[in-house]
C-alpha cells in the first residue's frame, strides 16, 4: 500500500499542482524547441533523456530569473490574497494567460533566437560545421563514380549523379546510386547492369568506400 501511495504522489494530484509544474518545467522545453529549430541538433544532444535534461536545466535558469526579476508579482497573479495556488488566475484569467504567454513562450524563443543570433555572428565567415566524414566526403560533391566494399566482401559500385541521394547527419548514413555497374572481385568496373534502376547501400554495410572522378575530370585534377 505504501509503495502505490509513494507512486501517486509524484504524480500532479490537483489543477493547482498541475499548473505549477508546466510553469516550471515548460519554459525549458519551448526555449529547446526553438533553439533546434535555428540552430538544427547538436550531436550531445541525439539522445532524448540529453536533450530533456538540457530543457529541463532551461526551464529552472529562467524560473530562477523570473523569480529574480518579479517574483512578488508573480505570487500575487497566482495566489490572488485567496484560498489555493492557483486563486489568483481564477480571478483574473485574462492576466493570467497574457503572463503564461509572456515567460512560459515569447521569453524562452526570444532567448533561443537571441542566441542563435549571436552564435551566427561569432562563427567565422563562410565556416560550415560538418559532423561526420560521411558529410564531408558527400557535402559539394559533383557527379561521379562510386564503389564500395561491403563488410560481407562484396564490391558494390556504380554513378552518383543529380538522380542519386545521400543522407546527411543525424540520420543514418546511407547512398542511392542512380546506375549500378557489373563489378570484378578486385573493385574494377566491368560495365553497366543492363536495366538498372540503380543501387542502394548502408553506411553501416559499408568497409571501404571510394569515390572516383570521371576521366576528364581526373585528368583536369592532375594537371594542377
Amino acid at each position: 500500500m505504501s509503495t502505490g501511495g509513494a507512486g501517486t504522489a509524484m504524480v500532479p494530484g490537483t489543477v493547482g499542482q498541475l499548473a505549477i509544474l508546466l510553469v516550471l518545467v515548460l519554459p525549458g522545453f519551448f526555449y529547446q524547441a526553438v533553439r533546434e529549430r535555428l540552430r538544427g541538433s547538436l550531436a550531445s544532444e541525439q539522445e532524448p533523456q540529453n536533450r530533456l535534461v538540457r530543457a529541463i536545466a532551461a526551464g529552472a535558469l529562467l524560473d530562477t530569473l523570473y523569480a529574480v526579476a518579479a517574483g512578488p508579482w508573480l505570487v500575487r497573479l497566482l495566489a490572488g490574497g485567496g484560498d489555493g495556488p492557483v486563486a489568483g488566475v481564477l480571478r483574473q484569467p485574462r492576466q493570467a494567460g497574457l503572463a503564461a504567454l509572456l515567460l512560459i513562450v515569447a521569453v524562452p524563443s526570444a532567448l533561443a533566437w537571441a542566441e542563435a543570433v549571436w552564435w551566427r555572428r561569432r562563427a567565422r565567415a563562410r565556416y560550415e560545421p560538418t559532423p561526420t566524414a560521411w558529410d564531408a566526403l558527400f557535402r559539394d560533391r559533383g557527379s561521379c563514380f562510386v564503389r564500395v566494399r561491403l563488410k560481407s566482401g562484396l564490391w558494390v559500385g556504380g554513378w552518383l549523379g543529380s538522380r542519386s541521394a545521400v543522407s546527411a547527419y543525424p540520420q543514418p548514413g546511407d547512398l542511392y546510386l542512380q546506375a549500378q555497374y557489373r563489378m570484378g572481385p578486385d573493385g574494377s568496373f566491368l560495365g553497366k547492369v543492363p536495366g538498372t534502376a540503380g543501387v542502394y547501400v548502408r553506411a553501416a554495410d559499408v568497409d571501404v568506400l571510394e569515390v572516383l572522378l570521371p576521366p576528364s575530370a581526373s585528368a583536369a585534377g592532375g594537371s594542377d
